[in-house]
């Protein structure tokens, strides 16, 4: 079994390795850096033929924001709704019944522990892979990482949930102090916060430099840098397969013949596992909401060729770029979920706003003592037991 999975943990060695060399500057010339190609000042003589890339570029910046405007507005702030829907439940049942005093702090301790974990994945607990997701680790992984799609026997599409469950579990007893954490930190929703960020300055660059070398005309490269602003790009790291080939980190008869690096613009929405969000409409039709997020992790592409099963073999996992705006809507969205909203795991997720939850607290009938029925040493005993050796 560990022989039949090397190729695609030796992958996801290679991607994290090629992402850190991506990041640092270059100095010296690598073998088959792209080349520039002479720019073509002239473009069609009609209006149509001019309009053409703006026309794309436009659309998919409308398809983008018509994604993110409906994530949006499924519950604006829904991390928010769902803490305050939290809270109004844990004090209501702290009046109702004092001695589940130390109950309700253990929830509240182990919801922040959660949330602040899950934000960069650093000691976070669970785990997520092929056997399923659990914990923190799982519930953030579904809204950081492209998931894997079997529906079609024939034609599966491999997603980053398969490279980041299988990788830790293979990597050399020496190696894995240090690469699982920053895995993990790739696969964070910091890290889709950061490259998101990043990408609206990069990504019109980008854009430029894949014009230019494919010869594109003065026109359709504007289109492209202001494409690349709204809707991002992709960066081609080809160049980088000789290094990752001289590390020695694949197997014999396995290589990887292509990777890229993408790029989201201000409105790239992204691509991952969680969803799609389902809702009922006016017309009670039940409409799906494409769920946004992704990571760093998530935004690098591979092709995988190797002959380890004994026959060759092709394998390829699509990058996925993630902007701004969906890196913060995903973030909420997760916390909602680290908080217990449901709006989590793969497949259709039918959601719900948390804000009708909230219903402030409200005081009992005095005929009991205002205890809810708790004893006086029932709640003195509860105290006891938050903050040992205190006097009451």
């Amino acid at each position: 079994m560990q022989q039949t999975l090397r190729p695609y943990v030796t992958a996801g060695i290679a991607i994290v390795g090629s992402g850190l060399i991506a990041a640092t500057p270059v100095v010296t010339p690598l073998a088959n850096t792209p080349t520039f190609r002479s720019v073509a000042l002239t473009a069609g003589g009609t209006l149509p033929d001019l309009m053409a890339p703006w026309n794309e570029v436009f659309n998919e910046a409308s398809r983008n924001s018509t994604i993110l405007t409906q994530n949006f507005l499924l519950a604006p702030g829904v991390g928010f709704q769902q803490m305050l829907a939290n809270q109004t439940q844990f004090w209501q049942s702290i009046i109702d019944d004092p001695t589940k005093i130390p109950d309700v702090m253990q929830q509240m301790q182990n919801n922040l522990d959660a949330v602040l974990t899950g934000y960069t994945l650093q000691n976070a607990t669970g785990s997520f892979g092929l056997n399923g997701a659990e914990g923190t680790v799982g519930t953030v992984a579904v809204h950081t990482l492209s998931g894997t799609d079997i529906s079609d026997i024939n034609n599966i599409a491999f997603g980053h949930d398969l490279l980041f469950g299988l990788l830790p579990q293979f990597l050399p007893a020496d190696l894995a102090p240090i690469a699982t954490p920053l895995v993990d930190f790739l696969a964070s929703p910091l890290s889709a916060i950061i490259i998101g960020n990043l990408g609206p300055s990069i990504a019109p660059w980008v854009a430029m430099m894949n014009s230019i070398q494919d010869g594109d005309g003065l026109n359709q490269i504007m289109a492209n840098m202001v494409g690349g602003y709204l809707n991002g790009a992709t960066l081609n790291l080809d160049f980088l397969l000789p290094l990752i080939a001289q590390t020695g980190l694949l197997p014999a008869g396995t290589e990887i013949s292509h990777l890229d690096l993408a790029l989201g613009g201000l409105l790239t929405p992204g691509d991952v596992g969680v969803g799609p969000y389902q809702v009922t409409d006016a017309a009670g039709n039940l409409v799906d909401v494409p769920a946004v997020g992704g990571s760093m992790f998530n935004s690098l592409g591979l092709t995988l060729t190797t002959g380890a099963l004994g026959v060759p073999l092709t394998i390829s996992i699509d990058s996925h770029a993630v902007g701004p705006i969906a890196a913060m809507e995903a973030w909420g969205q997760t916390v909602g979920a680290l908080l217990g909203s449901g709006w989590d795991g793969k497949g259709a997720v039918a959601v719900s706003p948390p804000w009708p939850g909230i219903d402030f607290p409200t005081l009992p009938d005095m005929d009991d003592g205002g205890a809810g029925g708790a004893t006086a040493s029932d709640i003195m005993a509860a105290l006891q037991d938050m903050f040992p050796g205190a006097d009451f």
